[in-house]
């Protein structure tokens, strides 16, 4: 983080500024709490019930794994994820302060497997594995370790003793999602933030509306993922659905993702013996229930992976949309006074921070979160590709 003098600097641009915050989901919460801790009059407005939130980051397993996510993803999304990772930290010891909640981060790593009939699988993603690490050797350092049966069983004696190799992403983490939003939303209130639920934000001619009330503000931040759609060309929704389990007896201590051909599955601990599945990725913009095929395909894929979690006991099946632009990559766009951030798709707490880092040194919007230290593992920095940043 800044330096106090350069953190009162801050506070002086910000003192005073109207802001005006569309979507409290997770980059709406995170630049309301930095805005208002820099002195910035907030109000955030979201669509949805306080009670019901409808953002992609309140149903999403909230993993920080750019290594994990290196063969699906663009490289501008891995050095972003890479930056977060450093990022993070720093961000919840801060907020702790602001808010009182100590929110739960799991920097155990995350452990890749595949079944044995999917042995393809797991040989395509060493071979991915081993093309980016010659390009970027400094950053993988110690980064990724090639597991055996034996390795395995030692990290996770739980897992189905069938896993022959894995790959062991050592620097990945996980975030307690839910207790984040709401300290989020804690620390952006003690600085005088407002939330307003059920109001939505229209745009017209870029103006904003609520209640046919036109709002202003010096600086406007459209966060409203795929409620944004109308308002972004190529922007679209992406189903997601996970289901919750409970079962104290299986004791798994990081996120697990099986490499398997027609799904991305993944098991992440959420600690008290309670664990979330997900597996599916959707072309589909429909919010309702998870079906039942879907529920069985995960269920089939959780009594594999650990067959002790047969036993389990179902606490919920959600489902939800992940806002994505057509390329997969985050979309950070200035028009005016209007900046819109959106198209995170699956990597919003990988990108998060992030991009609250690229809104202060690309865009010269005072956060108090700029680095100057290097912000990849193995001492490299890194700084925004021109690309994730378009400017209308």
């Amino acid at each position: 983080m800044m330096s106090s003098l350069a953190d009162s600097g801050c506070r002086k641009a910000m003192q005073g500024r109207k802001v005006i915050i569309a979507g409290a989901g997770l980059m709406g919460r995170l630049i309301a709490w930095r805005c208002a801790r820099m002195g910035a009059q907030v109000r955030v407005f979201d669509s949805a019930s306080e009670a019901q939130p409808t953002s992609a980051a309140h149903t999403a397993a909230a993993m920080i794994a750019p290594f994990s996510e290196r063969p699906l993803c663009d490289s501008q999304v891995f050095n972003l994820g890479c930056q977060s990772l450093n990022l993070w930290p720093e961000l919840l010891e801060l907020l702790s302060q602001d808010s009182a909640i100590a929110v739960r981060y799991l920097q155990a790593g995350s452990l890749l497997v595949s079944h044995p009939a999917d042995s393809a699988e797991s040989e395509q993603f060493a071979a991915q594995l081993d093309h980016h690490q010659r390009q970027q050797p400094q950053v993988y350092k110690d980064a990724v370790r090639h597991l055996n049966k034996a390795d395995i069983e030692t990290l996770e004696p739980h897992l189905a003793n069938h896993f022959q190799t894995g790959f062991w992403m050592q620097h990945e983490a996980q975030v307690d999602n839910r207790a984040l939003l709401r300290a989020l939303r804690e620390a952006a209130e003690h600085y005088g933030a407002r939330f307003i639920f059920e109001n939505p934000i229209h745009v017209s001619d870029n103006s904003w509306f609520c209640q046919d009330e036109l709002l202003f503000a010096d600086d406007y931040f459209d966060c409203r993922g795929i409620g944004a759609k109308k308002d972004i060309e190529g922007l679209r929704g992406v189903r997601g659905e996970t289901i919750w389990v409970t079962c104290p007896e299986v004791d798994i201590s990081r996120p697990v993702r099986l490499l398997h051909p027609q799904y991305h599955l993944y098991l992440v601990p959420r600690g008290d013996g309670v664990y979330q599945l997900g597996a599916t990725e959707i072309e589909s913009e429909d919010r309702s229930a998870v079906s039942v095929r879907s529920a069985m395909e995960m269920f089939s894929a959780l009594w594999c992976l650990a067959p002790a979690l047969a036993e389990a006991r179902i606490i919920a099946l959600e489902s939800n949309l992940r806002p994505a632009c057509l390329d997969h990559k985050p979309l950070i766009q200035k028009d005016g006074k209007v900046i819109r951030i959106n198209g995170l798709f699956r990597h919003g707490y990988l990108l998060a921070p992030a991009l609250l880092n690229i809104l202060e040194t690309e865009f010269n919007f005072e956060l108090g979160v700029a680095q100057s230290k290097s912000l990849l593992p193995g001492g490299h920095s890194y700084f925004a590709e021109a690309a994730v940043c378009r400017t209308c």
